[in-house]
């Protein structure tokens, strides 16, 4: 059985909070995984020292896989309560000036519990979610939510963007659509419906 988007959502939260502050991050849920990674530009000993942090957090032990070229990750992956799977990962950086950060890893977690009750809300109307991703930049936090349309992507947009306002199409071809909106708590939200 596939876990409740608002149960990913929450334990992601909770494992943020275990780990402590972080660098910033991109936390995608769906079926019954947790996937963190890092915003680019965040350099790679510090993305290094927070995937340390969150494997304390869980007791596994990260590993160091060379690429070849100077390139390399630092990844682990580990079973949650509720038969969830959690994988975190490094990735290389890109050299960019960094901005003065303005977000924070309780600010993430604080915004996947208030997403949590929209996770439900999805889990009610029958949307096929394929993920959610709260992505921190360093100056705010953003949401996206991928769906899988049925047939109709006007009524899948509907269905799952209920609950959100300001909603206008930014994109629609034979691929799917995007829509662009605010969540109640104000970060602004990505739909894309496929």
């Amino acid at each position: 059985m596939r876990p409740d988007l608002a149960d990913l959502l929450e334990t992601a939260a909770s494992l943020l909070d275990s780990a402590g502050p972080l660098e910033p991050l991109h936390v995608a849920v769906g079926g019954r995984d947790v996937r963190i990674t890092f915003t680019p530009g965040v350099p790679l000993a510090d993305q290094r020292a927070s995937v340390d942090r969150l494997a304390a957090a869980t007791g596994a032990t990260p590993t160091h896989s060379n690429l070849g070229a100077a390139a390399a990750t630092y990844t682990f992956s580990a079973e949650l309560p509720g038969s969830l799977f959690l994988l975190v990962g490094t990735h290389p950086t890109i050299s960019r000036p960094r901005p003065c950060r303005t977000t924070s890893t309780e600010a993430t977690a604080m915004l996947l519990r208030a997403l949590a009750p929209w996770g439900r809300a999805l889990s009610t109307r029958c949307v096929d979610v394929c993920e959610l991703v709260a992505q921190d930049d360093e100056e705010r936090l953003t949401v996206q939510l991928v769906v899988e349309s049925d047939g109709d992507p006007g009524e899948t947009l509907r269905l799952a963007a209920a609950g959100t306002t300001g909603l206008w199409r930014c994109r629609e071809d034979e691929a799917g659509l995007d829509a662009r909106g605010r969540l109640p708590s104000g970060e602004t939200v990505m739909v894309s419906v496929m």
